[in-house]
């Protein structure tokens, strides 16, 4: 973007000052009032000491009379509560008039209020109300109460109260559901009134948002706006909850809690391919309206599950969202405590609400969570593996049955049945041909044949009908070791041979598994035992390796030194056989026989990926030099036996020999396999998912001392923390399922409590608990707390942990549905709204931000599902990732209009317009976005390339989907509503439309003046038919300006 256009538009900033100022205006106007009737019960429910008075103490009294004893007064013990101070007893059972506590509280009487002024906050009327209400009920203290009122006492973690009775309201018309009686109940007792309910424009643009985080198109927004139904509203919350795009919304939420990322962290931060799988059963399960308690069971232990099902496992990929350290000389242990310490801190925070990270080092500070107690927690994650698995989803199966059916048909029938008719004709002919020409059976190499075969790291052995050993499934790129066990009688061996085979499952037929079918083979071990294991395993000493063909850098000989950092590689010669042969230092073999085991480490440090796909190992009892080549013995042995005395499986070993030297046989073959190369791809190797396993041998844990891996203390058995509830075993060994059984139990008081309040916190900015990441005795107070326990009820019995009902519950009370006008005397005496006498106005978080962007300008691609893209970010940014190592490969076609969900989230180099407006880094579990407000954003949404295009294509989306009539001043006005229906699902106002006017006209006659200045606005988008270019460029601007407003970014 030239200079001078730049200067133009920022010349256009200082004319739309009074644009943003009138929008924002607009947004303030209170609305019309709609109540309707509703019953509430009238009952003056009994004080909780521990959830309703406690925590006034604790804000309000403990700093002077607690340790301090100011006065010789403490209140933080039931002992000296009771015995009052120098003054005299603090209350009086009964008689709040005759209380002290009571009285000073209310500044009533002739002594000093308390706090005193300067010292502190005074209480509310409110809360003086409820301590006067304590006092008159009897002035009840806990009977377990024993000192430390502010821990095991601590409201948070006592039962849930589930029969919590509607308080009594006087203005009842207002109640819509149990949430109004609560909210109500608290405004009339601090003298506020309700604001009136948001028009019908904010309800619908509100309830999107919040619901699917879109919204409503032109068409969607004049069905509820003209829908004259009584339950309208209703309806479309059902709408928007059934939508695909609800489980995007509430699943990106999720991903926060999780701190999902597309890449592992630290300084490779390499890019997780598969991580999007388990985005993916999110989504879905959001969806579907899993209910939560099942949600948290399948993340927690899925895979322990009986009969587990592929999805139970993918839900698993919750705990392998942890950062990762692939960085050279770590201590893998050290990062797997790591790894397992987050999990633990993520569960305490996703579902206790505690900060229990603090335990890692020492017994928690301020609640009663000692260090044994978590590390008995930490022993849960403590025994995993990490596997990737196969994982396609059931139509990926379904469509792959169905192509390979009809491959394997053509192939049948033009190749596999020329290949069989072939080795029963022409094949046989030329085998008694060439044992006429009598060929050279002196012999010096035996095939083995694999008796045990393993691969390491996911890596699977399938042997073949030559006794070959072929590579399938995982490639771990490192240190791929193969074992194989063989027995033999033979006596004198002197040497074994590897042989290195093509093959067409391998890329460019082999034989290795890069990408180019080389391989690095860097180790090659031989160990013996007598058969009976009479003796002890010893290692064999080899010597002179050598081979037929070395890649240039690589040696044989380095694969007998016993590192695995160089090797013997073929590049560029793949596609062929090669062979490696090795001499012993010593003949082996007894006639007893012996066992023998064989080791081949292949894939080094500086070799990645570079496995061997294909290979077959012999051995001779010929003296040095060895030959690569020579007929197997096998075979040599069978045609020295006359045909009419060999046996089937003989002739069949002949034939099969035969086959891989016949020319016309191996042209059929090679045909063969160029089209077995075409043939579909197996989903299950295309799909894969991260999950965790739990390990065969329980791992032993122990208490950390200051959290050091390498101080190990006592050891623990696994449990939970003592101040909850008790942690009960299925069978003989807790396990994860127990733990999750103990998260979602009805006698857990936390789980419901924290999974509520933040619902409610995302739809009104704010918890009922305000420390939404905080339920110990440092977090804020509940500011409705039977209001908390009532929905926790509810959501746990009534709803059966369904989070749609919840949501459905909470948008449609009168609480929410309120205007979002904050009014002098509310900013005045509740300035954070905790009373909830209205709504609060939100700025949209950073996915949804360009989301809407796109979805204005009708270039947002709203599938749903499948891997992370990478839309065009400023370019350099890959020069911020550690040596360049961090690539950014701009996704192609319109993957780049997709959610803001789906954005490819690297962990050192994250995408700038998601960080700008307040994203969490995804390195720590996230409950509660900050929500900024930055010069840096209002840049980002005027220059930021994502934002230019949505401008240019929303300007061509108003000309296009707007026709022109012979009134062109009613055009423009009709040209400017659709802007504001696209971008804020309302009318404008004649002011807002009189201003925009004189902006059009104005930037009109400056476009037509300036070609250069048109072409730039304009962009390389095509200029819709019988449209004036300068013409476009001028509602391009208006474009830009519609964007640029505070109202278009905020959820009202």
């Amino acid at each position: 973007m030239s200079r001078s256009f730049r200067l133009r538009f920022f010349s256009l900033l200082l004319f739309l000052i009074p644009v943003a100022l009138l929008a924002a205006d607009a947004i303030l106007k209170p609305s019309k009032k709609t109540d309707v009737a509703k019953k509430s019960s009238a009952v003056k429910s009994k004080i909780d000491f521990a959830k309703q008075i406690e925590p006034l103490l604790r804000s309000h009294c403990y700093s002077c009379h607690g340790d301090e004893e100011e006065g010789g007064l403490r209140l933080d013990t039931k002992e000296h509560f009771l015995a009052g101070g120098d003054s005299g007893l603090a209350f009086v059972a009964g008689k709040s008039e005759k209380s002290p506590l009571y009285l000073r509280s209310a500044h009533l009487g002739d002594d000093d209020p308390m706090p005193p002024k300067g010292e502190g906050k005074p209480l509310s009327k409110s809360e003086v109300a409820l301590i006067k209400r304590w006092i008159d009920q009897g002035a009840i203290l806990p009977k377990a109460l024993k000192g430390g009122m502010g821990k095991t006492d601590h409201w948070a973690f006592q039962p849930i109260n589930s029969n919590v009775k509607f308080p009594a309201v006087k203005n009842k018309k207002w109640v819509r559901n149990g949430i109004d009686a609560f909210v109500l109940n608290k405004l009339e007792q601090e003298g506020i009134k309700a604001s009136p309910e948001a028009d019908r424009n904010t309800l619908i643009r509100r309830a999107y948002i919040d619901l699917i985080g879109l919204p409503p198109t032109p068409q969607e927004w004049q069905r509820w706006k003209t829908n004259s139904e009584a339950n309208w509203y209703e309806q479309m919350v059902d709408h928007l909850l059934a939508s695909p795009h609800y489980g995007e919304r509430w699943g990106r939420r999720w991903l926060d809690v999780a701190r999902y990322a597309d890449s592992d962290g630290y300084e490779k931060d390499k890019p997780r391919p598969h991580a999007w799988r388990w985005r993916e059963w999110v989504i879905r399960a959001f969806n579907a309206d899993m209910p939560f308690d099942q949600f948290t069971k399948e993340q927690m232990a899925g895979d322990l599950f009986p009969n587990a099902t592929l999805e139970q496992k993918v839900a698993t990929g919750f705990h392998r969202n942890t950062l990762v350290n692939r960085e050279g000389g770590i201590d893998p242990e050290e990062d797997r405590v790591k790894r397992t310490i987050d999990r633990t801190n993520t569960m305490g925070g996703a579902w206790l609400g505690l900060t229990v990270g603090c335990c890692q080092c020492h017994s928690h500070k301020y609640d009663p969570l000692s260090q044994k107690e978590y590390y008995q927690m930490y022993s849960f994650f403590n025994n995993m593996e990490e596997p990737n698995i196969g994982a396609p989803f059931p139509v990926n199966i379904a469509s792959y049955k169905k192509k390979k059916a009809a491959f394997d048909k053509t192939y049948k029938a033009k190749y596999l049945d020329a290949i069989t008719q072939y080795k029963k004709t022409k094949l046989k002919v030329s085998l008694d041909k060439w044992e006429a020409t009598k060929p050279d059976t002196k012999s010096i190499w035996t095939v083995i044949k694999p008796e045990t075969f393993r691969a390491n790291k996911g890596a699977k052995l399938t042997v073949l009908e030559d006794n070959s050993l072929l590579a399938s499934k995982n490639n771990p790129g490192r240190q791929q070791e193969y074992h194989i066990t063989f027995r033999s009688k033979t006596t004198g061996i002197t040497g074994f041979r590897v042989e290195a085979l093509p093959d067409a499952s391998l890329p460019k037929n082999g034989p290795g598994r890069a990408t180019n079918g080389n391989f690095v083979l860097s180790q090659f071990i031989v160990k013996t035992a007598p058969i009976d294991l009479s003796k002890p395993i010893r290692q064999i000493k080899l010597a002179k390796a050598k081979a037929n063909h070395t890649q240039q850098g690589t040696n044989p000989v380095k694969v007998l030194d016993g590192f695995i950092y160089l090797g013997w590689g073929i590049a560029p010669r793949t596609g062929k056989r090669h062979v490696l042969t090795v001499e012993t230092k010593t003949p082996v073999g007894n006639k007893a026989g012996l066992q023998y085991a064989i080791q081949l480490t292949s894939g080094t440090h500086l070799a990645q990926y570079q496995t061997l796909g294909r290979f077959r190992i012999s051995y001779t009892t010929a003296k040095a030099p060895l030959p690569f080549d020579g007929m197997d013995k096998n075979l040599a042995d069978i045609i020295t036996i006359p045909k009419g005395k060999r046996t089937v499986k003989q002739q069949t070993t002949l034939l099969n020999h035969f086959a891989t030297i016949d020319p016309g046989y191996i042209k059929l073959k090679k045909a063969a396999d160029v089209y077995l190369k075409k043939a579909p791809k197996n989903p299950w190797h295309i799909y894969k998912a991260q999950t965790i396993a739990e390990k065969k041998e329980l791992r032993k844990t122990h208490v950390l001392i200051r959290g050091n891996f390498l101080t190990p203390g006592k050891e623990v058995q696994r449990g939970s923390f003592g101040v909850l509830n008790t942690l009960k075993p299925r069978g003989k060994q807790l396990d994860r399922i127990d733990l999750a059984n103990w998260l979602t139990s009805s006698e857990n008081p936390l789980t419901t409590r924290v999974t509520v309040n933040r619902m409610w916190q995302h739809h009104f900015g704010r918890g009922i608990v305000s420390s939404v990441n905080d339920f110990g005795t440092q977090g804020e107070k509940p500011s409705h707390p039977e209001l908390l326990d009532w929905l926790a009820t509810q959501f746990r019995t009534e709803m059966n942990w369904s989070l749609k009902k919840l949501h459905k519950l909470i948008v449609t009370s009168a609480t929410y549905r309120q205007s979002a006008v904050a009014r002098p005397e509310l900013l005045e005496r509740d300035p954070y709204n905790s009373w909830l006498a209205r709504q609060n106005r939100l700025r949209v978080e950073a996915e949804i931000v360009r989301d809407v962007a796109l979805s204005a300008s009708g270039l947002l691609v709203p599938t749903i599902g499948g891997p992370s893209v990478r839309p065009p970010r400023p370019p350099g940014l890959d020069k911020l990732g550690y040596a360049n190592g961090v690539k950014w490969k701009t996704s192609k076609g319109d993957a780049i209009y997709r959610r803001g969900l789906y954005t490819f989230f690297q962990r050192t180099v994250p995408y700038p317009m998601l960080m700008t407006f307040d994203a969490p880094d995804s390195n720590t579990s996230c409950v509660r976005r900050n929500s900024s407000n930055t010069p840096l954003q209002s840049l980002t949404l005027w220059n930021d390339s994502v934002f230019i295009e949505c401008a240019q294509v929303l300007g061509q989306r108003i000309v296009k989907e707007v026709s022109v009539t012979k009134n062109q001043q009613q055009a423009i006005r009709s040209r400017i509503q659709y802007g504001f229906q696209l971008c804020f699902s309302r009318q404008p106002t004649e002011k807002e439309i009189s201003i925009l006017i004189k902006l059009y006209q104005s930037q009109l006659a400056i476009c037509e003046k300036n070609n250069k200045i048109t072409k730039e606005i304009i962009g390389k988008k095509k200029i819709p038919k019988n449209v004036k270019p300068a013409e476009l460029a001028a509602w391009v601007i208006i474009g830009r300006t519609l964007i640029n407003l505070d109202e278009f970014i905020t959820r009202g």
